[in-house]
């Protein structure tokens, strides 16, 4: 009996060493599977979800991709709408709340919107103005976009800038995105919305039939490029890209009569300001259709606001795997932290969402059902001994060589930007000098009523002059060389954005 004891004893060890390198070995499996989390919708924040995603892939140990496709809000909203059932991706995000049609077809109080940030959509142009601003009102805009107006030097577009001086004529080329946008939505509601006479509520929504002769923009990359490559273009990109691209806006004139770009818009509040009195729900599982951020009343208020918002079911279950349903919650939670959002501001030109709609919007992301195996992430910002080194970790303790000489490129850039607006500025100046000295030259040779020249006085103005001209050679030869090395930082800098 005691011999049959041990053996049994022994068969019980066996399988528990058997148990547990099994256990070990999976759970080995389950820390190198890729742990991958994939969103797709409006391109206007695709930059700042990129870099916290960069962020975040590199900061952990364990193999995680983390994707994000700027394909536009209606795009973005379909595929999260998914069969209805399940979602095409993990989540969603627009510049736009899902329509009242979308949300009803969608299990009752299933989903959430989560505010995520503020930004503002306006309109650039490559009209050359010099150093002119180019006011404009929502009706002549309408009247623009609607190709009632096609030219520069039309008599509405004279009569707000008096001060524009074209040389000749000017056709208007109307450069508009493709399939489903936000922008798109944003500034077809403006205008039906600030001048209802003009564009009519057929012209509204996110894709509509556009006028013939517009010009075709897929994308906040593409309506870049269609402005900047023809003179005397005209389309619509959110305020961030643009400036970022560095894009000339118009003036726009607000609810209040006042005429404002975007960027003093934002640098006064007036970007918050739409936000006062928009109408949000409530409860953030309920419809946000009807909620409103366009034509807001207020001095400095920006007339087209967009909320930008993550769409994001419930139950994250339908996510495989457990690991990327908490991954996600630590993605959006990280969208609202203190360590992190500024960058979506100063780099990319939104607003953050604060008060009562973050307190709900972070308690929401809380509420989110995972799986009961689903592990938690842990973000180590100050050093967590052991506990740091963690597999769900996401550390600010870790970065990658290329993250850190991007991070010094863009430093460099930053200097070399600030050198070359110096140069240009003593390119400027000197301009002005040659101008004055050329001047002199051309006074220093006259001749009396008869034509004769005085004998001592051309003397002293040969002498003069051609002091003058060598002076003139110096500065021309100053602004040569200031202009080559101008271009030579530019290629630097091009070189460096490449690193």
């Amino acid at each position: 009996a005691l011999h049959f004891s041990c053996r049994v004893d022994t068969a019980k060890m066996k399988f528990s060493i058997a148990a547990t390198l099994l256990s070990l070995f999976a759970h080995s499996v389950a820390a190198d599977e890729v742990i991958g989390l994939h969103g797709s919708g409006t391109t206007n924040p695709s930059k700042c979800y990129w870099h916290l995603m960069d962020l975040m892939q590199t900061q952990t140990k364990l193999p995680v991709k983390m994707t994000y496709r700027g394909i536009g809000s209606s795009t973005g909203q379909a595929e999260f709408i998914g069969n209805g059932t399940l979602s095409d991706n993990d989540f969603a995000s627009g510049d736009i709340p899902l329509t009242a049609d979308n949300y009803a077809a969608l299990p009752a109080n299933s989903v959430i919107h989560l505010p995520i940030m503020l930004g503002a959509i306006s309109f650039f142009h490559s009209v050359p103005t010099g150093e002119s601003q180019l006011n404009l009102t929502p009706c002549v805009l309408a009247k623009i976009f609607k190709r009632e107006i096609t030219d520069w030097t039309s008599s509405e577009i004279k009569e707000l800038n008096p001060n524009l001086q074209l040389s000749s004529s000017l056709p208007i080329t109307v450069a508009r995105r493709v399939l489903g946008s936000s922008s798109t939505a944003s500034i077809t509601a403006y205008l039906q919305n600030a001048c209802p006479d003009v564009w009519p509520e057929e012209l509204v929504g996110s894709t509509i039939d556009w006028p013939e002769g517009t010009e075709e923009c897929e994308g906040s990359a593409a309506m870049t490029e269609c402005i900047v490559s023809k003179e005397g273009t005209i389309g619509y990109i959110d305020s961030g890209h643009g400036h970022a691209e560095g894009l000339q806006e118009i003036e726009l004139r607000n609810a209040d009569n006042v005429y404002i770009n975007s960027k003093e818009a934002i640098a006064n509040g007036g970007v918050t300001a739409a936000a006062l009195n928009a109408g949000f729900p409530d409860s953030l599982d309920a419809d946000f259709s009807s909620v409103n951020l366009l034509n807001q009343p207020g001095e400095n208020t920006w007339p087209i606001v967009a909320m930008t918002y993550i769409y994001v079911r419930k139950d994250l279950t339908f996510i495989p795997n457990p690991a990327a349903q908490t991954l996600l919650k630590t993605f959006l939670k990280q969208l609202y932290a203190d360590e992190f959002i500024p960058i979506c501001e100063t780099d990319f030109g939104f607003v953050r969402v604060t008060g009562d709609l973050r307190n709900m919007s972070l308690a929401a992301i809380d509420s989110l059902v995972v799986s009961s195996d689903a592990p938690e992430w842990i973000i180590e910002t100050d050093t967590l001994s052991r506990v740091g080194q963690g597999n769900y970790v996401i550390s600010t303790k870790r970065d990658s060589y290329s993250e850190v000489e991007q991070n010094d490129a863009v430093g460099d850039i930053a200097a070399l930007s600030a050198l070359i607006a110096e140069l240009e500025a003593k390119v400027e100046s000197m301009q002005g000098t040659i101008a004055e000295l050329s001047e002199t030259t051309m006074t220093h040779t006259h001749s009396d009523e008869t034509g004769a020249v005085e004998a001592d006085a051309e003397y002293l103005d040969i002498e003069s002059g051609d002091d003058t001209q060598v002076k003139t050679a110096l500065a021309l030869a100053s602004v040569s060389f200031i202009l080559w090395m101008a271009t030579i930082i530019g290629v630097l800098v091009k070189y460096t954005l490449h690193v």
